[in-house]
């Protein structure tokens, strides 16, 4: 192959050699061109448009981390032994949510499982909610299993007093 295109060359003028060294140059500018640098100045155009965006993504990162770091930084109400279930009782009454509950059991000071096997999940979630509100009591773990019923789960959790 190489001997046949050494030939072919050997055999041109030199003014088809010259012709044929620049027509080969500009293919190759122009595949180049379209090859390489329009994809290149795609990309660069996706990515300024993109960027606004990013900076605004980054802003609410940094306002999220500022928030996770003040809340870790509260002091931590100690409760002392009952009150914690006291206070899930008590807001689970008001709630209407009480006769939903199988059982309310302390753990230690600070941790109370609640197990409640057929409850509506938006109820659920405006209780536990309304707890975190008033309480500062958060949801350490859950286990949320959906029933037959439409919008009923069966919820096993641990609540944490705040």
């Amino acid at each position: 192959m190489k001997d046949l295109l050494l030939q072919f060359w050997r055999t041109r003028v030199p003014r088809e050699r010259l012709v044929l060294a620049g027509g080969s140059a500009l293919l190759v500018l122009a595949l180049g061109f379209a090859y390489a640098w329009l994809p290149m100045q795609r990309e660069v155009a996706q990515l300024r448009q993109a960027l606004p965006q990013l900076r605004v993504q980054a802003r609410q990162l940094q306002q999220d981390a500022q928030e996770v770091a003040r809340l870790k930084a509260q002091p931590t109400v100690t409760r002392e032994a009952g009150s914690l279930t006291l206070a899930v009782e008590q807001n689970a009454l008001a709630m209407g949510l009480r006769e939903r509950i199988e059982s309310i059991a302390q753990q230690d000071a600070g941790h109370v499982r609640v197990l409640l096997p057929q409850v509506a999940f938006d109820a659920w979630i405006v209780w536990v909610g309304g707890l975190q509100a008033s309480h500062g009591v958060r949801v350490e773990s859950a286990r949320i299993e959906a029933t037959a019923a439409a919008g009923m789960v069966s919820v096993d959790a641990v609540l944490v007093g705040g």
